[in-house]
């Protein structure tokens, strides 16, 4: 029978796919007060592909630096340097910008709170998230999600994220539990789902763009958090079966 559930944040938990549009257009436009002659829409291009390569490598490029406005402003620095330019008070202004908006526009899905309200009633649960402490556990209080949470782990607390096992397994050392007793739930194939199954955990892919894989094998797939219900049923259904 399950007795504890693990849930990702981004993309699972928080809807973070309108507050990263807001907030690097308004971190752009910061910039583009300096110079003119950048447009905001390929400048916000630039500093994504920046973004996705710095925390794709979080360790190599991030790690070393102490706050959220420290990591944001040296993606800014490596975009402007690839344009030619360099200002590190426009880099700071355009990071804290950035990060402002962030925080304010960080809001849980509308299928959050109704779920996570029936949950905590019946079971510990633990939130399991990659990324900066600092950035993620600012992100996690500003949704409004902390209080549900019994213990909240983070990538970057960690020798290495998910889906490496160590997040896992101190996760399961918290409750304490032993892997069939915990179900992973997150938007990723990668980082929740493979994570997940390489320790012995049930894993539930959330698929809320209802896109196309041909690997990751979740234990469960669902499109809205309404549908977790019916993977507890299955998953405890199952191991009763499995004691007779």
């Amino acid at each position: 029978m399950l007795k504890t559930i693990f849930f990702d944040f981004d993309g699972t938990l928080a809807d973070d796919g309108d507050s990263i549009v807001t907030a690097l257009d308004a971190a752009c436009r910061i910039v583009c007060q300096r110079w003119p002659e950048f447009d905001v829409a390929n400048l916000a291009e630039l500093y994504r592909q920046f973004s996705d390569r710095a925390w794709s490598d979080f360790d190599t490029h991030l790690r070393h630096l102490s706050s959220p406005e420290a990591m944001l402003a040296a993606v800014w620095r490596q975009t402007l340097t690839s344009l030619g330019v360099e200002d590190t008070k426009v880099e700071n202004a355009a990071a804290e910008t950035y990060w402002h908006y962030r925080l304010q526009h960080c809001r849980p899905y509308d299928d959050v709170v109704p779920l996570l309200q029936a949950l905590v009633r019946h079971f510990p649960l633990c939130l399991l998230t990659n990324g900066s402490p600092a950035m993620q556990r600012a992100k996690c209080t500003a949704s409004g999600l902390d209080p549900f949470f019994r213990h909240v782990f983070v990538g970057g607390e960690f020798a290495r994220g998910k889906p490496d096992s160590l997040m896992f397994r101190a996760a399961l050392e918290a409750i304490p539990c032993q892997p069939v007793e915990a179900v992973h739930i997150g938007d990723s194939l990668l980082h929740d789902i493979a994570g997940a199954r390489n320790v012995g955990i049930h894993s539930v892919w959330l698929n809320r763009k209802e896109a196309t894989h041909t690997d990751g094998a979740p234990d469960f797939e669902i499109t809205t958090l309404d549908q977790f219900f019916d993977c507890i049923a299955a998953i405890n259904t199952e191991e009763l079966e499995l004691r007779r």
